[in-house]
């Protein structure tokens, strides 16, 4: 009797702290796994978790119930799926996690991305396809700080070339004293 107890109090932990998951982070990316390496999986929850984020599997059916109480009920049909069910939660930059997932999917044909969530909607497996092609966080700030420096030294250009020219007059003048001189 206490073991079963105990059993459900477990169950209930796991579906609260899953809800939380859900409930507290920008988003999560659900994928399918099979037939990979423990090893492998391993290194690739090591990357996940260097890059801030965190990879695990769920179990299927206490997932379904945090979903639902979460108020995701569309992306329970997520844990009907045949195989094993993984998640990967998305704190900051979605991007980056998406394109660790998909590197990962290309050297495992057994890891299958299967959609997610993300401020707010509901990502298919095309959605998230996409998402991986956008360039990351750090590309795009350095793609402005590049946008933002052209003018800038542009007109540095400029500037330096009318000196450039000035000297070059000052430079013929004063030759031309010396000359005549």
């Amino acid at each position: 009797m206490t073991i079963d107890k105990y059993g459900k109090k477990a169950r209930q932990l796991m579906v609260d702290e899953m809800r939380t998951v859900i409930t507290k982070n920008k988003g999560f990316v659900f994928s399918s796994v099979q037939n990979i390496k423990a090893s492998d999986m391993d290194g690739f929850r090591k990357k996940m978790k260097q890059s801030g984020s965190r990879y695990f599997i769920l179990k299927k059916r206490l997932a379904k119930i945090a979903l639902n109480e979460s108020g995701l009920s569309e992306l329970s049909n997520m844990t009907e799926l045949e195989k094993p069910l993984g998640m990967s939660v998305i704190k900051d930059d979605p991007v980056n996690i998406i394109k660790m997932m998909m590197e990962f999917a290309k050297q495992h044909k057994g890891f299958v991305v299967e959609g997610g969530y993300f401020d707010g909607m509901v990502l298919d497996p095309d959605k998230v396809k996409r998402l991986s092609e956008l360039p990351g966080r750090e590309q795009l700030i350095a793609m402005v700080l590049r946008a933002m420096n052209g003018p800038a030294s542009s007109f540095v250009g400029v500037l330096a070339a009318t000196l450039r020219s000035f000297m070059h007059a000052v430079n013929a003048i004063k030759e031309k004293k010396q000359g005549n001189n």
